[in-house]
């Protein structure tokens, strides 16, 4: 059992470190809402920029690049506090973007 204590530890200790250029909290959710409209919208036909993919136009409108979301992405899902936080917050904002959809007449 000590072992594994141990080997938590050290395993956690390890990946705690904040990324030099990691994404704000605020902004990350803001990435994560815009990536799964562009998911839930694949199936259709919509002419944003036909020169760009959807994760470029991710990130051109943030200024950021893969590595940049793969890292800030990697440091929350290992503070689950922070995580749930975001993903609750765009799981806030879709239900408010499917809310105010059903009021249009």
């Amino acid at each position: 059992m000590k072992k594994y204590l141990i080997f938590f530890i050290l395993v956690t200790g390890c990946y705690s470190d904040i990324p030099d250029n990691l994404i704000s909290e605020k902004k990350m959710e803001s990435i994560i809402f815009d990536i799964m409209i562009l998911n839930a919208s694949s199936g259709y036909d919509l002419k944003i920029d036909n020169n760009l993919l959807s994760d470029e136009l991710i990130f051109k409108k943030y200024d950021i690049d893969s590595l940049q979301l793969y890292e800030s992405e990697l440091y929350y899902s290992r503070n689950p506090k922070i995580h749930f936080d975001i993903y609750s917050n765009v799981k806030k904002r879709i239900t408010r973007s499917i809310d105010s959809l059903k009021n249009i007449k």
